[in-house]
Formats: C-alpha cells, structure tokens, sequence
C-alpha cells in the first residue's frame, strides 16, 4: 500500500505505525513466550518491520510499542541498512 501511495502521490508524506499488537492475538506489544514479554526478541521483530516500512517507502517510521531500547535500534537498524533519511 505504502508503494501505490507514494507512486500515485509522490509528495505526499507517509508515516507508519511500528508494532506487532496488531498481530498479536492476545493484544501485547511484544513477543510473548510463556507468558512472558521478550524484550530483545522484540525488538529486532520492531527494526525489520521498520526497515521494511522504509523499502515500501514510509518517510516517517512511528514506533506505538513501549518495548525498552526501541527508537534507538530502529535508528541503527534504519541507517544501516541506507535509510538516514527516515524519520522515527
């Protein structure tokens, strides 16, 4: 979707929502393994989908979880990967 919007509307600014609860069935920010949140297993799900809001074409990438250390490893995940353009 971000792609057809950007292509139609090429100035247009598009900013994307960085988390998984909407993938999750019980409703959680994070990766839930035994009841409990793993923070670091996380995050690197939250810089992937990140990097990949960036391919599509997000300018802005907005993270919604509350996982600690998150804004700083999508900003490293994002500017190694050739996105230091993309904003969080």
């Amino acid at each position: 979707a971000i792609r057809m919007i950007k292509e139609k509307y090429p100035e247009s600014i598009v900013c994307t929502d960085v988390a998984l609860d909407p993938y999750s069935d019980q409703g959680h920010d994070g990766v839930v393994e035994n009841g409990k949140i793993l923070n670091d297993v996380t995050i690197t799900q939250l810089c992937k989908q990140a990097v990949s809001q960036a391919r599509a074409g997000a300018d802005i990438v907005a993270p919604s979880d509350m996982m600690d250390g998150r804004v700083k490893a999508i900003r490293d995940a994002l500017d190694s990967e050739g996105f230091t353009d993309v904003s969080i």
